[in-house]
């Protein structure tokens, strides 16, 4: 509650390890920030492709945003599959954080693979690599992911 009251409107939960778990935490999140705030998902990759997209289908009940490294990170058209299974389920999918330079970013915006990129500036190693990557998810519609916004 403390982070609510300080005015955080974006809340991150960690699933993958027990699907009845992950459904009584993220009810109990849900419960506890209402509807208009954001709630994430994120696997850190543990999943193939068809085990995310049920395990996802079965958290689509407390509307996430994103689910976030669902598969393994270059997977592109695994990333592919899982984004437009959840697509109608208005979930995207978030990922990059283990991208090293703008062509992987380029082929998972190219297929459809992620809707919010998520770059890790350290691991991309340049400005001008950050910059590329940010002006291809402009070009391609992705978002750019801030989990620190309040």
């Amino acid at each position: 509650m403390k982070a609510l009251n300080d005015g955080w409107t974006r809340f991150k939960v960690k699933v993958g390890a027990d699907l009845q778990d992950d459904i009584r935490r993220c009810s109990l999140i849900r419960k506890m920030i209402g509807p208009d705030n954001v709630l994430m998902i994120d696997a850190n990759q543990r999943w193939d492709v068809a085990e995310a997209i049920e395990w996802v289908s079965r958290l689509a009940e407390f509307k996430p945003l994103w689910i976030e490294e669902p598969t393994s990170p270059d997977d592109i058209l695994g990333h592919a599959a899982i984004a437009k299974a959840l697509a109608p389920l208005g979930i995207g999918v978030a990922t990059g954080e283990q991208c090293h330079n703008r062509v992987m970013f380029k082929q998972l915006l190219q297929a459809s693979a992620l809707q919010f990129v998520q770059i890790d500036s350290c691991r991309l190693g340049s400005v001008n690599e950050n910059l590329s990557v940010l002006l291809l998810a402009h070009k391609f519609g992705g978002k750019e992911s801030n989990k620190l916004k309040k």
